[in-house]
């Protein structure tokens, strides 16, 4: 299984940008994704992370790494890509292999 995190902080304003930009991500991956198990993304709740202005998140679950290239590379994830840097500051992406706890 591999896991990608993503968190984003968006240019003041912008938020309303990257929340339509995430649904289109969302909607255009909507056919799905042979190996991708989970894509979900929100507005983040946590205090801590909203002292930096990371506004959003994103989790896509994989069952391997080929089906993560199959994601990175679907059209709607080029076209999410294209407009991120425009939309935001700052993002990171955190990338891990690992079980689901029993």
């Amino acid at each position: 299984m591999l896991t990608h995190y993503v968190v984003f902080r968006p240019r003041p304003g912008r938020e309303k940008d990257l929340a339509d930009a995430l649904g289109e991500l969302s909607d255009g991956l909507r056919a799905g994704i042979v190996g991708m198990t989970a894509l979900t993304w929100g507005e983040n709740t946590n205090p801590s992370g909203l002292r930096h202005g990371f506004t959003h998140g994103s989790l896509g679950r994989f069952t391997d790494r080929a089906a993560f290239d199959r994601y990175w590379n679907h059209p709607a994830h080029e076209r999410f890509m294209h407009v991120l840097d425009d939309i935001c500051e700052d993002r990171f992406a955190l990338d891990y292999t690992g079980e689901d706890a029993a």
